[in-house]
């Protein structure tokens, strides 16, 4: 390992605004806030808190045993677990040491994970999970850490097993280990983040130090944080670079940070840590609109009443109009019960991943929720464009990050540059030229365009606008949001590609399945068939077809729809880890179904 003359006082006292890499901000964190619920993970006794002096310990301890493991400047090392502080301290080890960190979503398919491991020619896997164990063993890495297992092999070793390693070593002078520790420079890489995969082979984004620190920094300059009073709660995967780049940014600022032990456990969580601050996909959002819509829908009495004008006018209300006389009635009566469902304390909820529903933005915007979109992709670390407390306009996606600068193709594709912009794919020298230009702007694939006052509307990807076989363009994302709105829908897929209509797949929501069912007195055990051709269930799905389509153009209405008695998953290939559809496997998968719905219309033609 190199071995460089570490400025240990120098760099305790840089501000943010003169860190370059990942190492730095470590030493800044650890030296500059004081935090006992610092990292805050549930275990068999309820929350377990991590503070900011164990957090520096335990990654030293654990960087110093990744170094006797063999983990140097450029090894590879692959985190495939569940989001933990165990996950942020192994990162930070890691990268302590120089080594390249590849993060893993632990719910992978099969199919990717074996392209992962060998595009990326992983050395070290830290796992939480066992699911995937034969496929990891098959690639034979160097060693393999788990988080408690104990497995009496010598390829495998475990987390308490490398802190206690480090901890002989080092014997708690601290700062002389981290003086021999080795000091990245920022344009070193330090991770390799692979994209999603939703229109084929997964890509391996490399980003450097500075890609992810400007990120920070930007971020440092439209946020603020009070590490003595603000409070996260993280439930999306770290793996996700959004909310890898929100997690730093959250730990730069010393807040407290509580991670969810299971996405469906979030609700109750919500009720218990009472977050300021949080990170979401508009999945979720869409969720707990759904949610709160059937329960209006379902209150009976004055109350209803009540709460269905709340809910429709929320709903309808541009919130440009400002505040009316009524409102602060409405949001003493319903408005205030609908935020309790976030914990009531929550100052920022910022939605990123995918485009939110506009209807669903306003909604929230009304009732009181300080939410901001941004856009961004993996290859820019991600954030190109934000909303936020400085400046924010509902509906789009914000004006760009201080240190980025877009501009647009005469097809409207949005381009970008700056010091977030990524290294390149990793083997894709060609695919990086293709999508890098020679001056060094960055080709979204996104069309998007910008207003007089600077803010960002993304309209949809160049490649998934659907051409018909009459010559017409149908982008499918605002279709599936709208039939994705319905209480009885989980998720749903248009297809109009070369062919004369569009069509859609339904896929159940089997949670509010069930819900309706006790609600309207269905019998539990009927299935799933025979419930959606109940006339009750037939009519709500046929208007909300009818409601969807006079919302589009004439050529964009979905003709036909079919009911699909399968949940999507991620470890079928059906969605990508961040929850957004791979629309070519569902094409694939379901291609007879689809085919049925043109070729039962030419039947009747």
């Amino acid at each position: 390992m190199d071995k460089v003359v570490f400025d240990y006082k120098e760099n305790i006292m840089k501000k943010i605004t003169d860190i370059k890499t990942l190492n730095e901000l470590f030493v800044h964190i650890t030296d500059n806030y004081t935090n006992k619920t610092f990292l805050n993970l549930v275990d068999t006794n309820g929350w377990k808190s991590i503070s900011i002096a164990e957090f520096k310990q335990t990654v030293i301890y654990l960087a110093y045993g990744l170094k006797e493991l063999g983990v140097n400047k450029d090894s590879k090392l692959a985190i495939m677990a569940e989001s933990s502080p165990w996950w942020l301290m192994i990162d930070f080890a890691a990268h302590l040491n120089g080594a390249i960190t590849i993060p893993i979503f632990f719910n992978i398919s099969n199919e990717h994970l074996k392209f992962e491991l060998k595009d990326a020619d992983i050395e070290f896997i830290f796992l939480s999970t066992f699911d995937k164990i034969d496929t990891i063993i098959d690639h034979k890495p160097k060693k393999i850490i788990t988080l408690n297992k104990h497995i009496n092999d010598n390829d495998f070793t475990n987390i308490q097993k490398l802190i206690q390693l480090g901890k002989d070593i080092v014997k708690e002078d601290f700062k002389k280990a981290i003086t021999s520790l080795h000091v990245s420079k920022e344009n070193d890489l330090c991770s390799i983040i692979y994209t999603s995969g939703n229109t084929g082979t997964p890509k391996g984004v490399m980003l450097t130090h500075k890609n992810i620190i400007s990120q920070i920094k930007d971020t440092s300059e439209l946020y603020d944080l009070d590490s003595a009073n603000d409070i996260a709660l993280s439930f999306l995967p770290l793996a996700h670079i959004f909310e890898r780049m929100v997690m730093t940014f959250y730990l730069s600022k010393g807040i407290s940070i509580y991670f969810a032990d299971d996405v469906k456990n979030v609700s109750n969580l919500l009720k218990e840590v009472h977050p300021t601050v949080m990170t979401v996909v508009p999945r979720l959002l869409e969720k707990v609109y759904t949610k709160i819509k059937h329960k209006v829908d379902n209150t009976p009495g004055i109350k209803g009443l009540i709460a269905r004008f709340a809910y429709e006018h929320a709903r309808a209300k541009p919130p440009e109009y400002g505040q009316m006389w009524f409102e602060s009635l409405l949001k003493k009566l319903v408005y205030k019960k609908f935020l309790d469902a976030f914990g009531g304390k929550l100052q920022m909820l910022i939605s990123g991943g995918s485009s939110l529903d506009k209807e669903i933005y306003k909604f929230f915007i009304n009732i009181g929720l300080n939410l901001y979109e941004g856009y961004g992709l993996t290859e820019f670390s991600p954030v190109i464009s934000a909303n936020s407390p400085i400046k924010n306009k509902w509906g789009t996606c914000g004006p760009v990050f201080p240190s980025v600068e877009v501009k647009f193709t005469n097809e409207g594709e949005l381009l970008a540059r700056g010091p977030s912009l990524m290294k390149g794919y990793l083997h894709r020298d060609e695919l990086t030229k293709e999508t890098i230009d020679k001056d060094g702007w960055l080709h979204t694939g996104d069309l998007a365009s910008m207003d007089k006052n600077g803010f960002i509307s993304v309209s949809g990807r160049k490649k998934e606008l659907f051409k018909t076989s009459t010559g017409n363009y149908v982008s499918p994302i605002p279709i599936e949001q709208e039939l994705s709105k319905n209480r009885l829908i989980d998720f749903a897929v248009s297809f109009a590609e070369n062919k004369p209509f569009t069509v859609a797949l339904l896929f159940p929501d089997y949670e509010m399945i069930e819900v309706y069912k006790t609600y309207y007195k269905i019998p539990k055990d009927i299935s799933t068939e025979k419930f959606f051709k109940l006339p009750r269930v037939t009519k709500e799905l046929n208007k909300l077809i009818k409601n969807t389509n006079k919302k589009l153009d004439k050529w964009q209405r979905v003709i036909h729809y079919k009911i699909i008695e399968k949940t999507l998953s991620i470890e079928s290939g059906e969605l990508t880890p961040s929850m957004k559809i791979r629309r070519e496997k569902i094409n694939e998968l379901y291609s007879d179904q689809i085919d049925s719905m043109y070729t039962s219309s030419k039947d009747k033609l």
